[in-house]
């Protein structure tokens, strides 16, 4: 049995991470490998949580009759996802079956993209785990990035309360506040770290920073973490970031700006639709 500051050889084996590097150490698919032969079954269903987002792309894909992404790095293949879409035996995570079934019989909320759904549903599951370092992470992925929208939102007039996904506190106040900042720099000291970086004009730089604030984040949370499940779950992450950054090549700029540009010009259009 593995138990809890037992994964001494995979984390003592793991290379420095630097935020600033632009050379990966190893792949984020290389990695995978290695945790997935150390790790134990039930660790490496936690880590696996954190692939789930590339299963809800590839779920939406299939729903609406589109070719299934190839070399996606998902938790359950293509096929898996085909099959229980066509006929569900429960062998997808509950907040996934349940949003097939209401994608398919029409449940979705009206006015509300179903990424939207889909999203909120997948960070309300999070939040519902017993891993303490994967309830805090997504509270805060979750916040940050509902803060970027609602100040994207309220800079181009957009209805906030139709984009920001869930519903804890954080999520209430954008979607009822009229303070600059919402009421919550406060409460949480992170949200003037994203306006500053939101009102950067340079998008490339605005992406790194905000990479930066998870980065930092991710941090605090290892601080005390030596050889954990935590420390995995935190390198992989950390890993994640690198591993965009070091794809970039002289087009980074471009190819980070048209990211942003597509991201919001869906919000844009959809909120425009249901005007």
């Amino acid at each position: 049995m593995i138990f809890k500051n037992g994964y001494y050889c995979l984390i003592a084996g793991l290379p420095d991470l630097a935020w600033d590097s632009r050379k990966l150490p190893v792949s984020v698919a290389h990695f995978r490998e290695l945790a997935g032969e150390a790790l134990s079954r039930r660790d490496l269903r936690v880590m696996n949580l954190f692939f789930l987002p590339n299963d809800n792309r590839q779920v939406l894909r299939l729903l609406r009759k589109e070719a299934p992404e190839t070399g996606a790095a998902t938790v359950f293949p293509a096929a898996v996802l085909e099959e229980e879409i066509a006929e569900p035996t429960g062998a997808l995570p509950s907040y996934l079956e349940k949003f097939i079934a209401d994608y398919r019989a029409g449940r979705l909320a009206e006015g509300v993209l179903p990424e939207n759904v889909l999203s909120g549903m997948y960070y309300d599951f999070l939040s519902r785990q017993r891993n303490a370092f994967v309830r805090r992470y997504a509270e805060f992925s979750l916040n940050v990035k509902n803060l970027e929208t609602a100040l994207t939102c309220r800079k181009h007039g957009l209805e906030i309360a139709r984009e920001v996904v869930g519903g804890n506190a954080f999520a209430r106040a954008l979607r009822s506040s009229n303070a600059k900042d919402f009421g919550l720099s406060m409460d949480y000291p992170y949200v003037e770290r994203v306006m500053t970086w939101m009102e950067n004009p340079n998008l490339v730089e605005r992406e790194r920073g905000m990479d930066l604030l998870v980065w930092d984040f991710i941090e605090e949370l290892v601080t005390f973490e030596y050889f954990s499940l935590e420390k995995v779950l935190g390198f992989l992450l950390e890993l994640m970031i690198v591993e965009r950054w070091s794809r970039m090549d002289s087009e980074s700029g471009r190819r980070v700006f048209m990211e942003v540009v597509d991201r919001f010009r869906k919000s844009f259009e959809f909120a425009e639709e249901f005007k």
